[in-house]
């Protein structure tokens, strides 16, 4: 209960000191009132009252100004916390997802094809040796799906290679695995980022790979990095089947590059590309990032 009443006054203090001021100010108002009504002549006291009231009025302002900005600050930090736990629900949503849909599918299929294999081996061991290289194929993509879902948790190449370098790499894997055609093509200078500009650039440069795989099935990717003052653009242009056959603009890969981009100024936005594809461009604050990253 007592912790309660203390929590109550920080928040109400300036509040409250404002009613105090308010009061003393009634108090000198009521005084010059006596003294115009005992005839008193204006002198010295009425000017000294004066600046009093002016005083305490110009302290109780203050006092609410006060007390209105800190309930605007505590309003927009719990609307902040607020957006980073959906944020966080999200990205654990789409975890589940990915091992449900990728990592599970795969090891499942490779179990099924060596217990199949298990048992053809003294009947038909051509056809188990088949069905021993299919699980291991399984298994290899099940590797693949795992180091993919881990760079995006935890980009540390990002940490290691800056978000150029770890660009490059993601491409790398996607051309090594996929067989498409990438292009890479960045204006940073070896100029680092701040932190949280390029964990999220790189987190949506993961999340727009991840849909081209998935959905669009294109036949080559191009990725733009871009710094123009104090704004960074990331530009991914897949030349796929394009968003009204893929379907890829209503699922959770948007809405987490949105919010992404969202929780740090910035915009991201996903659309048709000219001549067939998806293009996801994205724009953060670089400032911004300065800020959060101290």
């Amino acid at each position: 209960m007592l912790s309660m009443c203390r929590g109550t006054l920080r928040h109400y203090r300036e509040l409250i000191l404002a009613g105090t001021f308010a009061a003393l100010a009634a108090w000198e108002i009521l005084e010059m009132l006596l003294l115009e009504q005992r005839a008193v002549p204006l002198s010295l006291t009425l000017v000294v009252h004066s600046l009093q009231v002016t005083l305490i009025l110009a302290a109780t302002a203050l006092a609410l100004r006060a007390w209105r900005d800190k309930t605007a600050r505590e309003r927009a930090l719990a609307a902040l916390v607020e957006q980073v736990v959906v944020a966080q629900e999200e990205e654990r949503r789409r975890v589940a997802y990915d091992v449900h849909d990728g990592v599970a599918q795969l090891v499942v299929s490779a179990k099924q094809h060596v217990d199949t294999a298990t048992d053809l081996w003294t009947t038909d061991p051509g056809r188990a040796a088949g069905e021993s290289a299919i699980a291991a194929e399984r298994l290899g993509q099940a590797i693949v799906e795992t180091r993919r879902i881990l760079a995006a948790l935890r980009p540390l190449a990002v940490d290691a290679a800056g978000l150029a370098g770890a660009a490059r790499r993601s491409l790398d894997d996607v051309a090594r695995d996929t067989g498409w055609p990438v292009t890479l093509v960045e204006n940073l200078g070896g100029v680092r980022l701040p932190p949280t500009v390029e964990a999220a650039a790189f987190r949506i440069l993961q999340e727009a790979l991840s849909n081209a795989r998935k959905h669009a099935g294109p036949t080559r990717i191009e990725v733009v990095l871009a710094r123009e003052a104090d704004r960074f653009h990331l530009d991914v242009r897949d030349h796929g089947v394009g968003l009204a056959e893929s379907g890829e603009a209503r699922g959770f890969g948007l809405a987490s590059m949105q919010e992404r981009a969202r929780l740090l100024g910035g915009s991201c936005v996903v659309e048709p590309a000219p001549g067939g594809g998806t293009r996801v461009h994205a724009q953060l604050p670089i400032r911004h990032g300065l800020a959060a990253a101290s």
